[in-house]
């Protein structure tokens, strides 16, 4: 009987990492052949079906990206956009989280309840509206005010509210009986013991902003303004065709940062999942 129970559940983990190994190679398999076609010529890129072995290898699509005069400056607007939003989200959005989590004003329920809502709402909705209102800020083909409408983030309020929420309230209370008002007692109480949550914060904005494609391609115009992925995008479009693989070569060294980025701030995007399904 034990021999069945220890065979039966070596049979479930081999079935479970079949699956777990199966779906792994499912989404690793584009990057993996983005990877290969990055040394390809465009001509075998494109053929089909798609050759796996680089024939002949080349470095030459590598070489056009960092030969782009605006490269350097599409990198530079990409770490500022990004640096403005991740700054702005773990500012605006922890305070606003520790409002909702352990202050009382009214229609607090109501308000956080409509902000949740907002969640359902596809982003391409609000584009228009949000084009007006940075046109009649004067801010167009701007970093700033493209950075203006992302500075706080309703799925990050949501996780900064869970982990105020999972925090001790006599913590809170004994601040308050030494005198400490809201406004100090989130500086000086709540904001030090919210670092994991802001670390989840700050990576998953990060992430988010360097990849943003839709946005900086709406709201700026200008060549020296793009940011690395609309830059890209535009820099190898020919009259009648496109050459995508110094493209798919500049996109790998796009997603250089944040590959990196989630392998050493995994915990943290690990820590965000387990916040958000904290105390309600």
């Amino acid at each position: 009987m034990k021999i069945k129970r220890i065979l039966s559940r070596f049979a479930w983990k081999i079935l479970v990492y079949t699956v777990l190994t199966v779906f792994a190679l499912v989404y690793l398999t584009p990057f993996i052949r983005s990877f290969i076609a990055s040394f390809m010529t465009w001509e075998q890129a494109s053929r089909y079906p798609p050759e796996w072995i680089p024939d002949p290898f080349t470095l030459e699509n590598y070489i056009k990206v960092f030969r782009l005069e605006l490269f350097p400056r599409w990198i530079l607007n990409s770490a500022i956009y990004a640096g403005l939003i991740v700054a702005g989200n773990i500012l605006f959005t922890s305070m606003a989280g520790y409002a909702f989590a352990r202050l009382k004003f009214p229609g607090k329920d109501a308000l956080f309840s409509a902000l949740l809502a907002l969640l359902m709402i596809p982003a391409f909705v609000t584009l228009v509206p949000n084009y007006i209102i940075v046109y009649r800020l004067g801010l167009i083909d701007n970093i700033l005010g493209l950075a203006l409408l992302g500075l706080a983030n309703v799925s990050s309020i949501f996780l900064m509210r869970q982990y105020f929420l999972s925090l001790p309230q006599d913590v809170f209370d004994a601040a308050r009986l030494d005198g400490c008002g809201p406004v100090k007692t989130f500086f000086y109480i709540g904001l030090p013991l919210a670092k994991p949550a802001l670390g989840a914060v700050a990576v998953y904005q990060f992430l988010g902003a360097w990849n943003a494609f839709l946005g900086p391609l709406v709201f700026l115009r200008s060549p020296e303004n793009f940011t690395l992925p609309v830059g890209l995008s535009f820099a190898f479009q020919r009259s009648m065709w496109t050459e995508y693989t110094p493209i798919i070569a500049g996109s790998l060294i796009a997603a250089a940062p944040t590959i990196l980025l989630f392998i050493a701030l995994n915990k943290y995007l690990i820590r965000g999942i387990v916040i958000t399904a904290g105390k309600g």
